[in-house]
C-alpha cells in the first residue's frame, strides 16, 4: 500500500517539475533574440493570449518559426 502512494507522489512530482521546465523554456524563448540562420519576415501580429506584438522569423532550412517580442512594455 505504501509503494502505491509513493509511486503516486513520484508521478506528481515529476509532472510538476516537467511543467515548470517546459514553461520556463517557453518563456525564455520569447525574450531571446532570433537564433542564427533565421530570416526576418514581414509578418507581425498581436498574440491574442497576451496582447503582445510579435515579429515572426523563419528558418528556411528547418521550417521552424521564431517569435520575437517587439512590444517591450507588455508582459
Amino acid at each position: 500500500m505504501s509503494i502505491y502512494f509513493a509511486l503516486q507522489l513520484l508521478v506528481i512530482i515529476i509532472a510538476i517539475i516537467s511543467t515548470f521546465i517546459y514553461r520556463r523554456r517557453r518563456l525564455k524563448q520569447r525574450t531571446l533574440q532570433p537564433p542564427a540562420g533565421f530570416q526576418k519576415t514581414n509578418e507581425i501580429f498581436i498574440d491574442p493570449t497576451t496582447g503582445v506584438q510579435q515579429q515572426v522569423w523563419f528558418n528556411p532550412s528547418t521550417g521552424e518559426r521564431f517569435y520575437e517580442r517587439t512590444d517591450k512594455n507588455k508582459k
